[in-house]
């Protein structure tokens, strides 16, 4: 019998929660404990760790004993447990059915839109989806009037991604470790609110697994955190969070029959959170064939099920439709071979499921 997914905790010990508790000038809300760990702050920074779940740094506490001793009770991720969702839900402090990037890809009309990427069929799709038009929540990163500077990698400052999730922020192009540390630190003085993404962690692991190539990544990460808290003012206090977990990736994918297949007109999501878009008048039969093939592997479940248990939140029929008729999420290490994404089966981790190691993410203040 599969255990309970976890399900994301929006009114809660959510990752949703995070920006409006580091700016709620110490009024209660789902996060109060964080709060009351920031009073008395001159200034906060925020530091996102892709990839991070909480379980992997418990396991390898001695990998990184700044943030390991540091943690506050975790957090939940969000439905899916993917960059794409859960970045923009962390910016935005709503969940994925408001905001609307459900997926790491979805549907907009007959296009399936890669979110990191912002493509269809591999080719940018910024003119055809406005990012702005597709991610409808204005982001919490302006303070003042001016917008929170946002540090990561250069090469996405200007990304259709970026303008749905960051739009409003002050965009800080790093190259490296050193810039991202100095970058941070030289904002810090000019801004009570700095974010600043590292993705190393969230990278080797889908490249190299989570072995050896992992701790490393693990490792350098919390001697980012180490130099940041060396090099900030004591009066700025330091949060870090990440947007989901791990689990290893079984090469192995879930096994649907070609019958069931043929009624399948397409897939979106991603591998542990899969979504089959039915041909016309056979979700049910998919339903109940996927249900059956998948039961030993997979939790199987209608769009229907899925909005009424609350998972994305509050989902409007515009969003509805970016959706498919049912959702297949693995409980195993298997995952949901689509074959418009070939490359998928070569990943070596994983995430996108309601399983402990995928949802639950750390929360650390120093």
């Amino acid at each position: 019998m599969p255990l309970a997914p976890i399900v994301p905790d929006y009114q809660g010990r959510s990752v949703v929660n995070v920006i409006p508790a580091l700016t709620s000038t110490g009024r209660p809300g789902p996060l109060g404990d964080l709060t009351q760990a920031l009073s008395g702050a001159s200034a906060v920074v925020l530091v996102l760790l892709d990839g991070l779940g909480a379980l992997q740094l418990s396991e390898r506490s001695a990998l990184a004993p700044v943030m390991a001793g540091a943690q506050m009770q975790p957090l939940t991720s969000v439905a899916p447990s993917t960059t794409a969702a859960a970045l923009t839900s962390l910016t935005t402090g709503v969940a994925p059915g408001e905001h609307g990037i459900v997926g790491y890809r979805f549907r907009l009309g007959t296009d399936t839109l890669q979110a990191l990427r912002w493509s269809v069929n591999e080719r940018d799709a910024m003119k055809a989806h406005p990012p702005d038009l597709i991610q409808r929540i204005t982001p919490l990163l302006t303070r003042d009037g001016e917008g929170v500077p946002y540090v990561g990698d250069r090469k996405f400052a200007k990304s259709g991604f970026t303008r749905a999730h960051l739009r409003g922020a002050t965009y800080v192009g790093i190259s490296n470790v050193e810039e991202l540390v100095a970058s941070t630190v030289s904002s810090s003085q000019t801004s009570p609110f700095v974010i600043a993404y590292h993705d190393t962690i969230d990278k080797t692991a889908h490249s190299k697994g989570l072995e050896a190539h992992y701790d490393a990544a693990l490792s350098e990460a919390d001697g980012i955190v180490h130099q940041l808290r060396q090099q900030l003012a004591e009066d700025v206090a330091i949060v870090v969070t990440s947007d989901h977990g791990q689990v290893e990736g079984n090469p192995r994918s879930v096994s649907l029959s070609r019958s069931t297949l043929m009624l399948v007109e397409c897939m979106s999501g991603e591998g542990r959170f899969r979504w089959l878009h039915s041909v016309p008048g056979h979700a049910s039969d998919v339903f109940e064939r996927v249900s059956e093939e998948a039961r030993e592997s997979c939790w199987v479940l209608t769009k229907r099920d899925v909005l009424d248990a609350g998972w994305l939140g509050e989902v409007d029929d515009e969003i509805s439709d970016r959706l498919g008729d049912v959702a297949v999420i693995p409980f195993t290490d298997l995952y949901v071979a689509d074959p418009a994404t070939p490359k998928e089966a070569r990943m070596k981790s994983r995430h996108g499921s309601l399983t402990e190691a995928e949802m639950m993410v750390p929360l650390i203040v120093l």
